[in-house]
């Protein structure tokens, strides 16, 4: 069914958003670990990818920008005018840029690029029709009297949060307000914040599941190029989507997402800063239990505060500017940060499960780095659930005092080096991949970071 034409594609959904059959986003191992015996059932927990957060917020909106888009408009300048791009350090790399041709071209590129799992950008894939997206007008007209989700900060970042993930019941200082709005409301709001030199910024993140009202338009969207990566690539199908559209300036935090993402430019420039999933470490995300879970305390890697995160310079970034008609292959964990170059910058995702590790001819004798990542994330979960999420941060800080003081009858520390042992990880390699989990992370003011 991959290679069946786009129409007869969207012919299927005519009525509402269901061109095509969701997929399970959790990807559970214990069934293909049960036939390695022995340490598996806790090997598969340790590695199996948790399921994506609605919603995850790979657009961006928002206030005074850090690289010169200051609250009141320059002088001299347009109030619409652009944003140049940031300046990356010597050791960032470019995202790899390649033409479409065909199809089948363009899948001779992705298998290979998403079996290492490195981001690409494909200009002129015609996803959608660029032209007519040029005009804000247009996407006021497709979604017509419909409220979308409208967000709301005093800044030009927009973190992401889920209030229902505060397991941990840390103390937390919402950063963005969440509003209902139609289009040419926000639009028109948007345009005299600007004019006017007001502070404070929005963006438009609206899930495209139930908007019956474009059906006309989702028939025009290039679905056989997205299915039939999606299945050359062993991705589930493209079963969620999102609309983004920022103010100018507006930041997205760096976060990563548990899924495939193929994110296509739809009007305006966009620059964004990649940093592969095995980085996690590097990246300072919250807690688990946290609201921000997912999302990297160091927040804007154009300001990142070093004393604070002294690991982060070790990272190596990967860059590009998006423009309208580009097409970004964001593989699964990569963390990424993104911010709009021009006023009303338009982005869809299209989001993908991910293949589970196949353990089905037994446990590896060498783990990946990015299943190793997995095992981090997946630990400290079972702490913070075994132990209780409220004392998530204690338990933390016990183990820590517990492999700097020798303690190695603390029945945590026994535990964890249990689990460890599962994925063949040496002991002697086994305090540093601990300690890097936990040092910078917990026993702090984690409201110090949310903001980004």
């Amino acid at each position: 069914g991959v290679a069946t034409t786009t129409s007869s594609w969207a012919a299927r959904s005519v009525g509402c958003w269901v061109l095509v059959v969701p997929v399970v986003a959790t990807m559970a191992l214990a069934a293909a670990a049960a036939a390695t015996q022995g340490q598996s059932a806790a090997l598969a927990a340790l590695l199996q990818a948790s399921a994506p957060a609605d919603g995850s917020g790979l657009g961006a909106g928002g206030a005074c920008d850090a690289q010169g888009d200051v609250c009141a408009s320059v002088a001299g300048e347009a109030w619409d005018a652009g944003l140049q791009p940031s300046t990356w350090p010597e050791h960032y790399k470019a995202i790899r840029r390649v033409k479409f041709t065909t199809i089948d071209k363009l899948l001779e590129i992705m298998r290979p690029q998403s079996e290492e799992g490195m981001p690409l950008i494909v200009e002129g894939t015609k996803i959608m029709n660029v032209e007519n997206w040029s005009n804000p007008s247009h996407t006021a007209g497709l979604l017509k009297d419909r409220a979308v989700l409208v967000k709301r900060s005093q800044s030009n970042k927009f973190r992401y949060f889920d209030l229902k993930k505060n397991v941990g019941k840390y103390e937390f200082r919402q950063p963005v307000q969440e509003t209902q709005q139609k289009v040419a409301a926000f639009m028109e709001e948007a345009e005299n914040m600007l004019r006017e030199g007001r502070s404070g910024r929005m963006y438009l993140q609206e899930t495209l599941s139930g908007h019956s009202e474009m059906a006309e338009e989702f028939a025009t969207w290039g679905w056989e190029t997205l299915i039939r990566t999606s299945h050359a690539c062993g991705w589930g199908l493209p079963d969620s989507n999102e609309l983004f559209v920022g103010m100018r300036g507006v930041e997205t935090p760096l976060h990563f997402d548990e899924r495939e993402n193929l994110f296509f430019q739809v009007r305006g420039l966009k620059e964004i800063a990649v940093f592969p999933f095995t980085d996690y470490t590097r990246l300072y995300p919250f807690p688990t239990s946290h609201p921000c879970d997912r999302q990297s305390m160091v927040g804007s890697p154009v300001t990142p505060n070093l004393e604070a995160f002294p690991r982060f310079q070790e990272a190596v970034g990967h860059y590009g500017t998006l423009k309208a008609g580009d097409l970004l292959y964001l593989p699964y964990g990569w963390w990424h940060w993104l911010r709009n170059l021009d006023h009303l910058a338009i982005s869809v995702s299209f989001w993908s499960t991910t293949p589970p590790s196949d353990l089905s001819k037994g446990i590896p004798d060498v783990f990946s780095e990015h299943m190793l990542t997995r095992v981090r994330r997946n630990l400290e979960s079972m702490i913070a659930t075994q132990h209780g999420p409220e004392n998530h941060n204690q338990s933390m800080l016990k183990l820590r005092d517990a492999i700097l003081n020798n303690e190695e009858q603390d029945p945590v520390l026994q535990q964890v080096r249990s689990l460890l042992a599962a994925v063949k990880m040496l002991p002697e390699n086994q305090d540093g991949f601990l300690l890097q989990q936990i040092e910078g992370r917990f026993g702090i003011d984690w409201n110090e970071h949310v903001e980004g």
